[in-house]
This record gives structure tokens, C-alpha cells and sequence, in this order.
């Protein structure tokens, strides 16, 4: 009878350590692959988050949520180039199973939007692109994701689209594919490996304008209150640098979301062309 009674003491214990790692890997925006999926009609699904976790439910309710198609979009006089104060640092590449993640050892330093100064903290790949332009949907998107430097529950989400079109090495990726590849085909969420030291300042084109919006993380929780900056500028890439970030999973775009009220504001870069309405198409390379 004791040994019964320790038996469902442990089995109490493990369920609420999962538990309680389920709920804070939610409130990072690291949900374990397992629990959601991108797979349209899966019961695990995008139009099913909401109803996988108690807390996921503004996947489904929220009103600003992510990604969305830029169509309509305001020319903005009032916005800034993109403050840059990025420092090279060693980094450590992850398969977290629904994508891959990079993130730093050491200090990486960060941005400054509108004013407000965020901290670099990891970047990530979807494939194809979560963010479309005009409904042009590109092969790839990084987002480099920061955190307001006094407040971490303040989020601010810097966009780089890639297309292979044009044929084009991008030196980014082509540092990390072996990294990608090594990385690739591990299944417990848990993998890591030492990757190179990585500069992030060489990552967004200065000469590119860029959209702005508010919106949410486009994984589970879908947390809203996102501030968004996709560059409009978009990327090269070869098709063989867009497959080894494809090789973690099939697809993980979630797709496009309602923009409802919101307006998304478009800086255009100096000397760039005048943008044609209603938006600006992307720009070549």
C-alpha cells in the first residue's frame, strides 16, 4: 500500500513539473513541437490552436494576430531608419522541431524603434514566408526577435523575406547550413549545437524601407502587442540554402491573418523609387 501511495506521489509530481514546463514554454513562445502543428485539418492544426490550451485561446479571439498579406498600407513621414546597435558574439543553433533557432552565448546588443531601445534575443526560420506582400508569398522568413530592454513582456519582431528566384547565394545562410544540417532530422526538441560567431548587423539592409504594424507571435500563445517591421527589401537565397532550413519540418508558415482595423505604415528608404499604391511592391535586390 505505501509503495502504491509513493507510486501516485511521483506520478503527481511528474504531472505537475510538465505541467508547469508546458505553461512557461507557452509564455516564451517555445511551445515543444508535439503540441501544435501546421498541418491544415490536423486536429492539431492552426485553426485548432485555440482550442489546445486554455491559454492559447487568442489564436482564435485576438484581433491583431500574425501573420497577414500587406496590401493597403500608409506612407509614413514620421518613422526612422532602423537604429542599429548589434555586436558579433558566439552563437548556438537549436531544433526546436517546428523550426530552427539561433541564439547568443554573450551579449548581442539590439535596436532602437520609434524610439524605444529592444534586445536581440534569438532569431528563427519559416518556410515558405508567414508574411505575404500584395499575396505574394516568398520562399522564407527570419525573424529576429527582440525584447523592450526595461520590460521583456514588450516584443518587437524584425522580418527579412528570401526568395530563390533570382538564384543568389545569401552569405547569412550559407554560414549556417552546416549548422542547418547538422541539426536536421533530430526529434526530441532538445537539440543544440555550438555555431559560428554571428554579427547581426550584417543581416538588415540599410538601404531598405520597411513595413510597420502591430500584431501578435504567430506561434502558440499567439501573444498580441507585437510590434512588426518587415523589410521590404527582400533577400536572396539559393533553393539549395532555402532546403536545409526546410528540412526541419515540411512547411511552418502559419497562414495569413484578418488585419481587421490595423494600418500597416511603410518608411521608404532614402533614394529608394516613389512606392506605386496601394502598396509597395517589394523591392529588388
Amino acid at each position: 500500500m505505501a509503495r502504491r501511495r509513493d507510486d501516485v506521489a511521483l506520478a503527481a509530481i511528474t504531472f505537475a513539473i510538465v505541467a508547469l514546463c508546458a505553461r512557461y514554454a507557452s509564455a516564451v513562445g517555445t511551445t515543444p513541437q508535439s503540441s501544435f502543428s501546421y498541418r491544415e485539418g490536423d486536429p492539431t492544426g492552426p485553426t485548432k490552436w485555440a482550442t489546445l490550451q486554455k491559454d492559447w485561446d487568442v489564436c482564435d479571439s485576438g484581433t491583431e494576430q500574425s501573420p497577414i498579406d500587406v496590401a493597403k498600407v500608409e506612407v509614413s513621414e514620421d518613422l526612422d531608419p532602423l537604429q542599429q546597435t548589434y555586436e558579433p558574439g558566439d552563437a548556438v543553433m537549436h531544433n526546436r522541431l517546428h523550426d530552427f533557432m539561433l541564439n547568443w552565448t554573450g551579449g548581442n546588443g539590439g535596436l532602437t524603434i520609434e524610439g524605444k531601445k529592444y534586445k536581440l534575443k534569438q532569431v528563427h526560420w519559416h518556410v515558405p514566408s508567414e508574411h505575404t506582400v500584395n499575396g505574394t508569398r516568398f520562399d522564407a522568413e527570419m525573424h529576429m526577435v527582440h525584447e523592450d530592454s526595461t520590460d521583456a513582456k514588450s516584443k518587437a519582431v524584425v522580418a527579412v523575406l528570401f526568395s530563390a528566384k533570382a538564384g543568389k547565394s545569401s552569405k547569412l545562410l550559407r554560414d549556417l547550413k552546416p549548422y542547418f544540417e547538422r541539426l536536421a532530422g533530430k526529434q526530441n526538441g532538445t537539440e543544440e549545437v555550438k555555431g559560428p560567431v554571428v554579427d547581426p548587423a550584417a543581416w538588415i539592409d540599410k538601404a531598405s524601407g520597411y513595413y510597420g504594424y502591430e500584431g501578435s507571435l504567430t506561434t502558440p500563445p499567439c501573444t498580441q502587442g507585437v510590434l512588426w517591421t518587415i523589410m521590404s527589401k527582400v533577400a536572396d537565397a539559393s533553393k539549395e540554402e532555402i532546403h536545409s532550413i526546410e528540412s526541419v519540418k515540411e512547411a511552418n508558415a502559419r497562414p495569413a491573418q484578418k488585419i481587421n482595423s490595423r494600418v500597416v505604415r511603410y518608411y521608404k528608404a532614402a533614394g529608394a523609387t516613389e512606392a506605386p499604391a496601394p502598396a509597395p511592391a517589394p523591392e529588388a535586390t
